[in-house]
């Protein structure tokens, strides 16, 4: 069952999710490394899964935990986690909760936590709680929040709640498989919106893989790679690499 209502229930059953089959699939394609994220859907806050595994499979990878921001002391729950070698924080809010935490005390309190112990911080929600997050993002600017799935808001179209939060020079846009999937247009034309919007810095690529898992994982990198053509070496290297380091390496 997952905890999360995703409609994609059960992902981690329909493939091997293991860290060394993961770590296969993307070696195979070319991909060398990358942050691991907590699966709340199957594990919720306990991140013993996602750390080990990034401790196996070595210097190439990282963790990303998960806190409940209603548990009785996450900040605390935060600092072990790091103490144990977690490098970024999801503040994931799936489904939209009545009244948003994200700009809540707790929501900015554990952003100002990542500043002070070097944790990346993301935000996982849903387009209709981007306006808190815009508020979080405006009261801790001096760290930086990567947007995952670029809030689920589809580039191209109607994608004004980006503008505004794009204004921000601590945004960072999660640029996922599924933002592809979701675009109002075609890969190129979607990477260059996003381009101008927070400028190759402020851009990071990740698959989402094994969430996604209904193609092979040299498709998601293909699909990365169709948006880079005739782009700058030194804009993809920030795209694939540079961004994801910086936040969480």
């Amino acid at each position: 069952r997952d905890r999360t209502g995703n409609p994609n229930a059960g992902w981690w059953e329909a493939i091997d999710a293991g860290p060394r089959a993961v770590a296969a699939r993307l070696n195979a394609a070319g991909v060398d490394g990358g942050v691991l994220v907590q699966a709340v859907g199957p594990h919720g806050f306990d991140n013993s899964v996602v750390i080990d595994a990034a401790m196996s499979l070595g210097e190439g990878w990282r963790a990303m935990v998960a806190v409940d921001p209603q548990g009785p002391d996450p900040l605390v729950t935060l600092a072990q986690e790091a103490s144990r070698g977690a490098t970024g924080l999801r503040l994931f809010s799936v489904p939209t909760p009545a009244v948003s935490w994200l700009d809540s005390e707790v929501g900015v309190a554990l952003v100002e936590q990542c500043g002070r112990l070097g944790l990346g911080p993301t935000v996982c929600c849903l387009p209709e709680e981007l306006d808190a997050v815009e508020r979080l993002v405006a009261a801790v600017p001096g760290v930086e929040v990567a947007i995952d799935h670029v809030g689920f808001v589809p580039v191209g179209g109607d994608d004004e709640k980006l503008v505004s939060l794009a204004a921000h020079d601590n945004v960072i846009a999660k640029l996922s498989t599924g933002v592809f999937d979701r675009g109002a247009v075609g890969p190129r034309e979607l990477l260059a919106r996003l381009l101008d919007l927070f400028g190759p810095d402020r851009i990071a690529w990740g698959s989402d893989h094994p969430q996604i898992h209904d193609r092979d994982y040299t498709e998601l990198v293909a699909l990365v790679d169709e948006a880079l053509i005739g782009l700058p070496a030194a804009t993809q290297a920030a795209i694939l690499e540079e961004t994801t380091a910086r936040l969480w390496f």
